[in-house]
């Protein structure tokens, strides 16, 4: 299992002599077969085998063709073979296809998926029990149930019945309220950054209000289900909920990167201004279409870049050579710079554009 002290451990990590070879593979039963993701590792490899040692892309293959079990929905890889250095993690939760040769291991894509997935908690209530789910990484860890007082339903009609009604109403108050401290509690031991409900929507909103503000502004939504429902399917559903969420920071990067560019302020959008501003190392997030890939055209001489193909460079009259994969280049030029790297599922006009960017000025 993936943990928290993984990601510290290998962020900690540096190899300034032997290059890190960092690969994300996508291996999600759900949309692709064994043989779709092996052509991913095989294309992903072939991008970077120049760069590391025939050892380590024979490592990585070996793993995935090899000694992966097929249980995960992705994969996370770093092996620097020459230096000792091998980590492999089997994640419940689906990662970007992505490799990457640097002197650290590349682990924003493994911190964005911790930020998302890495703690969150599942209650399912109703008015006279809770039953609580605490996940990492998509995995479940913890379970706890609670049995309030019974509600004992009547018949019986006129003042009575409602004598009887409010009694049943403050019961099922008391019993709310005691799931609400209950939960507290479990979420104070365990840190969720995310809470998901579930249950019947009175209820539900009942509870919301019974929870302090600290745990209640970390609700993400609510999930269909009672506390009797399926827990793979209480997962399924989470995780399509927090998919939200993260699609939604996405897109929302990306109009502020069009907005920005738009006002001629820190923001640029397109293939050719987004090359520009990484060779001036500006950009301080780039955002990538999901599948964008296209050729560029670099400066012999003095490095100048351009999609448009040229005999020879405007500035110094050098000959350009061809860049196969400018998304490549511009993912390895951005994390070397410090920058961060988006890849965004989805969204109509960053699919027209192909890149977008924060610049840090």
């Amino acid at each position: 299992m993936f943990t928290e002290r993984d990601l510290r451990e290998l962020a900690a990590l540096e190899s300034p002599d032997v290059p890190v070879l960092s690969l994300y593979l996508n291996v999600d039963p759900r949309h692709q077969t064994k043989d779709h993701y092996r052509l991913n590792l095989r294309h992903l490899l072939e991008r970077v085998e120049d760069q590391v040692s025939r050892a380590d892309v024979e490592a990585v293959q070996r793993f995935v063709e090899r000694e992966y079990d097929g249980s995960g929905r992705g994969l996370a890889v770093f092996s620097a073979q020459a230096r000792g250095l091998w980590r492999a993690f089997t994640l419940a939760v689906p990662t970007p296809n992505l490799a990457f040769v640097g002197r650290k291991p590349y682990v924003f894509p493994l911190a964005k998926l911790w930020d998302a997935y890495g703690r969150f908690l599942i209650a399912l209530v109703d008015k006279t029990h809770i039953r609580l789910l605490f996940y990492q990484m998509g995995e479940l860890r913890e379970t706890l149930e609670l049995r309030g007082e019974p509600i004992k339903r009547h018949k019986q009609g006129g003042w009575g019945a409602e004598k009887l009604q409010r009694h049943e109403d403050e019961v099922a108050y008391r019993n709310l309220k005691e799931a609400a401290e209950l939960t507290v509690g479990f979420c104070e031991r365990h840190q969720p950054r995310y809470l998901l409900l579930g249950g019947a929507d009175p209820t539900v909103v009942e509870f919301r209000e019974l929870l302090p503000s600290p745990w209640r502004d970390r609700i993400a939504g609510t999930i269909p289900g009672d506390r009797m429902a399926d827990e793979g399917e209480l997962r399924e559903a989470a995780l399509r909920v927090l998919q939200q969420v993260e699609r939604e920071q996405e897109f929302a990067l990306v109009e502020t990167a069009i907005t920005a560019a738009s006002k001629g302020a820190n923001g640029v959008i397109n293939l050719e201004d987004t090359l520009r501003a990484a060779a001036e190392g500006r950009v301080q997030v780039l955002l990538v279409a999901d599948g964008f890939h296209a050729p560029a055209y670099r400066c012999a001489g003095c490095g100048f870049l351009t999609t448009i193909p040229r005999a020879s460079c405007p500035f110094c009259g050098a000959a350009f050579e061809t860049l196969p994969d400018a998304v490549d280049w511009l993912i390895a030029t951005v994390l070397e710079n410090g920058g961060q790297v988006e890849i965004v599922e989805g969204h109509p006009r960053l699919r027209e554009l192909g890149t977008a960017a924060l610049l840090r000025y």
